[in-house]
């Protein structure tokens, strides 16, 4: 064989490969990474103008994902480096300023095991309710469009109750989304009920091979497994023993918390929430 020759298919070969390394690589960063979501959702019809919004993080891999308030992350360290900073400087007061109402609670689901497990922290216990992952119906649309980039496609079914519209992408081969919607071929970049009071939107993403340091999707090892009707009932007993009816602190709006002694600290609001999240458990 001539030399060029040799030496064109040496070349050949080696883009081969390199293309076949590149491709390999980019499906496996794209089978895990962080997805930040902005959540909207309007809970009380009878007061449209009054918006629950909150951005929550999904971290994933190909079997597992942990949905959680990046909202309430945030909060917690800006108020964790107030703290660090007034005991350095030795005083006792700590301008928290406004916050922010947030969820507390994560939810953890894993593919191979079709389960969800909702965690809260309740009474100083930590809570895990199982629950079997819903088989969503969904109807795959012709219809696409661009989402950070991404070309998503269109899709429809009922989760817990409500009927949505869904726009996923299989550029990123992962079967999980926002909340407890999952089940297609690929992420969910956003999702919105009927009605479209529920709205949940991909606003970064970010792929990789590992989660961020604070994230784990193991389950917490020292949580009690329970179910929703046990934990509503705890819940409403416990409730009934303070006397404080069916006030929920994720069901009120914290306007603004005392600022080292502002007279001008307001008291929680209740609200109703006549258009909830979930139909179903």
């Amino acid at each position: 064989m001539p030399y060029y020759l040799k030496l064109f298919v040496s070349a050949l070969l080696l883009c081969i490969f390199y293309s076949f390394s590149y491709k390999n690589k980019k499906m496996t960063n794209a089978s895990s990474g962080v997805a930040i979501y902005h959540f909207f959702h309007i809970r009380d019809t009878t007061n449209i103008g009054r918006i629950w919004e909150e951005d929550f993080q999904l971290a994933f891999n190909t079997q597992r994902s942990l949905y959680t308030s990046y909202t309430k992350q945030m909060q917690d360290s800006i108020l964790k480096s107030k703290i660090e900073a007034a005991a350095s400087m030795g005083s006792n007061q700590v301008n928290m300023g406004l916050l922010i109402p947030s969820t507390a609670e994560n939810i953890f689901t894993s593919a191979n095991e079709k389960t969800v497990y909702v965690n809260k922290i309740f009474s100083e216990n930590n809570y895990l309710i199982k629950e079997v992952m819903e088989k969503i119906n969904w109807k795959i649309e012709k219809e696409t469009k661009k989402l950070l980039g991404y070309t998503c496609q269109m899709a429809t079914g009922i989760c817990k109750g409500r009927k949505y519209t869904a726009w996923f992408t299989t550029d990123i081969p992962v079967s999980f989304g926002p909340w407890k919607l999952q089940g297609l071929p690929g992420l969910i970049m956003e999702a919105y009920d009927d009605s479209q009071r529920i709205k949940f939107t991909c606003t970064r993403l970010t792929l990789g091979d590992l989660p961020p340091p604070n994230i784990s999707f193991e389950l917490p090892s020292d949580a009690i497994v329970t179910s929703h009707s046990d934990y509503n009932r705890m819940e409403k007993a416990y409730k009934e023993s303070l006397g404080v009816g069916g006030y929920t602190g994720t069901d009120a709006s914290i306007d603004k918390v005392t600022v080292l002694g502002d007279p001008q600290e307001k008291a929680r609001k209740k609200f109703t929430v006549n258009y909830p999240l979930e139909l179903t458990n």
